[in-house]
């Protein structure tokens, strides 16, 4: 009975954290430079963790960013830690299943992701939201070797401007899991956006970025 109550607490908690959506938490400014603005909302009772949210403003086309973006095999390039990426299934033009591996500093093992995305593009106000979560997938059985983290919820969002300018936003509710303390967690999470951001604007400015022509369009 108890075993019953603890797997529908699970699934209950699951479900909730799901449902969330980046305008449910009271988000306040935590670090502004560059043009990168880093946001914190209250940590969340069920997890822990502190949310996290990013916002800048790239003076690149949304093709351009959402070429870097899908470059799966390219995302060691610009995304800290990272030891590996790829694409596990192609749903669609606005749907995939990617594998990802982080590095951990000793004494903790490396952090593995299966994260599913799916995108909703507004032809109309030019925008594109990104909804990023943890998910299983035949494909990836777990690893002794590596933690397996959990992305509760994420999202991307980017909005055209003018030709040349997006507004680019990242947010992020993501637990490293394993025997790596919340506190951890949290104040590495700080600064990733802000390492992220960074390497992204220089990646954007490489000669060797190729357009993807499902892309060429989102452009005001």
């Amino acid at each position: 009975m108890k075993k019953t109550i603890a797997v529908l607490g699970l699934i209950f908690v699951t479900q909730s954290l799901w449902a969330l959506h980046p305008n449910d938490f009271k988000w306040e400014l935590a670090k502004e430079k560059d043009g990168i603005k880093i946001f914190r909302a209250p940590q969340h009772k069920e997890t822990g963790i502190v949310p996290i949210k990013a916002q800048t403003v790239l003076n690149h086309t949304m093709p351009r960013i959402l070429s870097v973006l899908a470059t799966t095999e390219r995302k060691k390039e610009w995304i800290p830690k990272l030891l590996e990426a790829f694409v596990v299934e192609k749903k669609s033009k606005y749907e995939r299943v990617e594998y990802t591996l982080y590095d951990s500093p000793w004494p903790f093992n490396d952090r593995a992701f299966v994260i599913s995305t799916k995108g909703r593009f507004n032809e109309k106000e030019n925008t594109l939201f990104i909804d990023i979560h943890s998910s299983e997938h035949p494909d990836i059985p777990l690893n002794p070797k590596h933690v397996r983290g959990h992305t509760y919820i994420g999202s991307v969002y980017m909005k055209g401007l003018t030709k040349e300018t997006t507004f680019f936003e990242i947010t992020l509710l993501t637990d490293f899991k394993g025997n790596i303390p919340t506190w951890i967690i949290n104040l590495v999470q700080a600064s990733w956006p802000f390492k992220m951001f960074t390497n992204l604007k220089s990646q954007l400015k490489k000669d060797d970025i190729k357009i993807w022509p499902e892309f060429e369009s989102y452009n005001p």
